[in-house]
């Protein structure tokens, strides 16, 4: 066999010293038990300062106290606080992301001299376990500020969110009060289901200078909005009297007054600048007053508007924040005592339907030049009719009509969001003329980039097939300053992406990606004639394929870089050329090239300018980054057998801070520069994992029955000894050999833990699986068969000690399998469909939408409906075979599973009980369609583990297997059971 070429590391030295196993004796490890979940920690928010010299982050183990760490990056010197505990991390955000969480109050934050990072302070668990146990108001959070120079940390107390500038002045706003009124916060979050957010809590703003100076403090505040420059302060007021009620503007390090943007009864909200920070626009309603006049109203501020305080002449040059276009005298009269700064904007009768108005959950936001003010309308309300019939006699009904466009559970779970749903107007600030864009019969509008024109888009022609086929809408060409709308795509899937200037835009048919000029309309075909598929080719579902995706547009407004299976091509919008970029280098080598975007400001790609990609050998699954300029071959600048994550660069600084990961290297932080000559290694966030066994991956090559070449990542234990007989654990969901160097945190869960399997002596083989439209089930079958006796065949497996796990869709596969083999010893499947014929007419609850697109089109890849391919369904459908199933089986469903009805599982229990076999069933009662609660979580870790234990290893029954757990002897909810219980 011939193997594809590997990208090759410029630094053997690194790979050896930074990602090589700790060189301890075997012996001095020990093997991960579930105790050690609770200390693993994950690195969050990770933020570099502007001049690259400092990297901050979170340090938080999944339960206890965190802890917040600078380091030094030319010293090494690190400093360390503790952060205390938000409850565990998700598994999504457990995972090392470089720049994740960055925003106002959510992550540590350089301030814009790099002399100090403020950063929140949360309860410590023990707090918060007392104020829970209690039932009393949680404690409130904190706040952090560490200067540099010397190391001391300024804690201050009762911070909501914090805000500092990106530039300017060397200084913080924070907010005090509790996140969630005087309530603890719920573990795992806030209930979706629960409605809107209530409106914030009016409390104190405090502007707090960090060189030194009095703190100012505003009362009654309900948000806030800072300049990027820090020069202006603009916060919304709510006053416990009403009087004071209003949005304000003050200048932080001036002792001046606020100055009144609008005063009056209600409140302001949505406080939102423009892209140059120039003007900035809110919505302030009434609140309760009878008053006449619109409910709520809509005013914007120009920064040039704002007084300057008394001035001698000759003026300073920094005297202005921003260029003046009139003297002195004239802006310093501009406002008189009391007067409001902020114009409202009136709807006027020509551009907006009658009865309509403003809306306040629609944000404002302006066009990219500021000429224009994007804004919310909504109709008329219709008075509510008082009902006085007594609630006995009041009768609750549905009716599901045949020809309703949105099912009755989808309407349900969009009435929240329909009930404040705003439709799209503009303000052209030019000539103060207002336009409505939106209505009932076009909901959706996308103002373009530049230009006069907005994308408009009308889902309801094509409403009846949402739920058995794809989401499709009719777009249209709408002008700004006219009434006008102009057809351009029917039955568009998928959104259409505008060029930078407006004078394109891009979509793609499900095979090709199209142009449409603007505002001719003209469609041109770009990728048609070229010679390689711009749509994913090992697609294996019914329905078309997706497309690869693109890097974006160049910045003359003239290409769309767009990707295929490996390489990355410039395309003209107009359709004259195309021009592989990375010279067929990706599809020679099979490694999948994709660009880095460093810039996070950046509108478009520079016109011509080198390029750096990210590279991932589809073969070897070794990553990397290149760099290619126009006309050249891609220059490899970093590679090997690891993961290299996204890289961020510092602001102001040739330095890139990412992630470097293999399945036996945690994802801490390294730092280098463009050019990757030098990668440095600057976290250490798990140091304990030196003496625990762990586990090593590697790939499996094999055929399915169909012939078709697949690979496995098959992990073996740290010690592991070639001589000796595994227990292997199979994880089966669809293709996972991307996954062979990805680290895996140990953590409880709804699935097996493959670091945890393999440091307790277990081989965990993840094979690919492709499948035939039509015969998912057998496609399984066909896969990972042999793909296990691939394994098999290398001779260190327990043929008789082989189980199999999977949630989901690898459920529903697992539960397929034991009916067509006994070569697995034990089997567990997590929310597995066992009914395709009944579970094709049910509902995926979360979301109220009918399931049978599942069916039809995605993943199920039945291919047709159930009159259609009536035998499809029965065969694959475990529950029509469950005589033969001879395999324990131990399944876990839960009541509340928004994805895969729960009536799957207990169809499945209830034949394979009647029939006499070996099966199990979980249910977490509340939970959905993945373990939430921790509790939860850690419960049924331990008792998947002692499943497979015994029969895989051999050990004893615990008491759940052998006597169950009887209803009134369960266990009291949260309280998991001991281990061998």
């Amino acid at each position: 066999m011939t193997l594809r070429p590997r990208l090759r590391a410029p630094a053997l030295l690194f790979f050896c010293l930074c990602l090589g196993a700790p060189a301890q004796a075997q012996t001095a490890k020990r093997p991960l038990t579930h105790a050690d979940y609770a200390s693993w920690r994950s690195i969050q928010g990770a933020q570099l300062s502007a001049d690259g010299t400092h990297l901050a982050y979170a340090l938080v183990p999944q339960e206890g106290d965190g802890a917040f760490v600078v380091r030094n990056l030319r010293t090494g010197k690190e400093w360390r606080h503790p952060r205390g505990f938000r409850g565990p991390p998700l598994l999504a955000a457990a995972r090392t992301t470089p720049g994740a969480g960055a925003g106002r109050g959510s992550a540590p934050t350089f301030t814009p001299d790099g002399k100090a990072v403020v950063f929140p302070i949360y309860p410590s668990k023990a707090d918060a376990d007392k104020a829970r146990k209690a039932k009393s108001p949680a404690p409130r959070d904190a706040l952090g500020i560490l200067h540099l120079a010397t190391g001391k940390v300024a804690r201050v107390e009762n911070v909501r969110n914090f805000q500092v500038p990106e530039t300017g002045g060397a200084f913080l706003v924070y907010h005090t009060g509790a996140r969630t009124p005087g309530k603890l916060p719920k573990k795992g979050g806030p209930d979706p289901k629960s409605g809107p957010p209530p409106k914030a809590v009016p409390s104190d703003l405090v502007l707090r200078p960090l060189a030194g100076g009095a703190e100012r403090t505003f009362a009654d505040v309900t948000e806030f909005a800072l300049s990027k420059d820090g020069r202006h302060l603009v916060y919304a007021v709510a006053s416990k009297k009403g009087d004071a009620n209003g949005t304000y503007v003050v200048t932080p390090g001036r002792e001046a007054p606020p100055l009144v943007l609008h005063r009056g009864p209600g409140r302001g909200s949505r406080l939102t600048w423009d892209e140059k920070q120039t003007q900035l626009a809110f919505v302030h309603d009434r609140g309760e007053t009878a008053s006449p006049g619109p409910r709520v109203r809509l005013f914007r501020w120009s920064r040039t508007r704002t007084p300057m305080p008394p001035l001698s002449l000759p003026l300073p040059a920094q005297a202005f924040p921003f260029p003046a276009p009139f003297n002195v005298v004239a802006t310093a009269v501009l406002h008189l005592e009391g007067a409001p700064l902020a114009d409202e904007l009136v709807l006027n009768g020509k551009g907006v339907r009658p009865g309509w108005e403003i809306g306040e959950q629609g944000s404002p936001s302006f066009s990219p030049d500021g000429g224009r003010l994007f804004f919310g309308v909504v109709p008329p309300k219709a008075k509510a009719k008082v009902d006085d019939t007594p609630d006995e006699d009041k009768v609750a009904v549905e009716l599901w009509h045949w020809k309703d466009d949105f099912i009755q559970p989808m309407q349900k779970a969009r009435a929240e969001g329909e009930r404040r749903r705003t439709y799209r107007a503009v303000f052209e600030l030019r000539d103060r003329s207002c336009r409505q864009l939106a209505d009932e019969t076009m909901a959706e509008v996308g103002p373009a980039p530049a230009g006069d024109w907005a994308l408009g888009w009308d889902d309801r022609p094509h409403r009846l097939l949402v739920g058995h086929d794809r989401a499709y809408s009719d777009y249209y060409l709408i002008h700004l300053r006219e009434e006008t709308r102009k057809p351009l795509l029917k039955k568009q899937s998928g959104p259409l992406l505008w060029s930078p200037g407006g004078r394109w835009v891009l979509a793609y048919d499900g095979k090709d990606w199209l142009s449409v000029s603007v505002p001719g309309g003209k469609v041109v075909n770009l990728t048609g004639k070229l010679s390689t598929s711009f749509a994913r080719e090992d697609h294996d579902a019914p329905g078309p394929p997706p497309a690869y995706g693109m890097a974006g547009w160049t910045s003359d407004d003239k290409h769309a870089l767009i990707y295929d299976r490996y390489d990355l091509w410039r395309i003209a919008a107009d359709g004259t050329g195309a021009v592989n970029l990375t010279r067929g280098h990706g599809r020679k080598t099979k490694t999948i090239l994709r660009r880095v975007r460093l810039d996070q400001n950046e509108k478009a790609i520079p016109a011509d300018a080198p390029l750096l990609l990210r590279g991932d050998n589809e073969w070897s699954r070794d990553t990397g980054f290149y760099r290619v300029s126009a006309g050249g071959e891609p220059a490899l600048l970093l590679g090997g057998a690891r993961n290299h994550g996204m890289p961020v660069k510092a602001k102001n600084a040739d330095v890139l801070m990412l992630t470097v990961s293999t399945f036996y290297d945690f994802p801490d932080l390294f730092i280098a520069n463009s050019s990757f000559r030098e990668l440095k290694k600057v976290t250490g966030a798990n140091p304990h994992k030196a003496g625990l066994l762990w586990g090593k991956s590697e790939l499996v090559r094999f055929k399915s029955a169909d012939g078709v070449a697949l690979s496995g990542v098959l992990i073996k234990p740290e010690n592991f000894d070639p001589k000796k007989k595994y227990p292997l654990m199979v994880y089966v969901y669809e293709r996972l050999s991307d996954r062979l160097h990805f680290f895996v945190d140990p953590r409880p869960g709804t699935s097996i833990n493959p670091t945890y399997y393999a440091s307790n002596g277990y081989l965990v083989f993840m094979p690919d699986v492709a499948y035939a439209v039509g015969y998912p089930g057998q496609s399984a079958l066909k896969c990972v068969l042999p793909g296990v006796q691939a394994v098999v065949d290398k001779g260190f497996v327990n043929e008789s000690a082989i189980g199999i796990q999977g949630h989901s869709w690898g459920g529903y596969q697992i539960a397929y399998l034991v009916t067509q083999t006994t070569r697995f010893k034990a089997a567990s499947a997590g929310a597995p469909v066992s009914n395709m014929t009944s579970a094709y007419g049910g509902i995926r609850w979360g979301t109220g939408l009918p399931r049978q697109f599942q069916y039809e089109k995605t993943q199920s890849r039945i291919g047709g409906s159930l009159w259609e391919r009536p035998m499809r369904f029965l065969e694959n459908s475990p529950l029509f075979h469950a005589d033969r199933v001879q395999t324990p089986l131990l399944m876990l469903h839960n009541d509340k599973d928004e994805a895969v009805p729960w009536y799957q599982g207990i169809e499945y229990y209830l034949a394979l009980r009647r029939l006499g076999k070996e099966a199990y069933l979980f249910n977490y009662p509340g939970e959905a369609h993945g373990l939430r609660r921790r509790a939860n979580q850690k419960d049924y870790t331990v008792r998947l583990q002692q499943f497979f234990d015994h029969h895989l290893k051999g050990a004893p029954k615990p008491a759940w297997m052998e006597k169950g757990i009887p209803y009134k002897a369960a266990p009291a909810s949260g309280q998991p059971p001991r281990e061998g219980a």
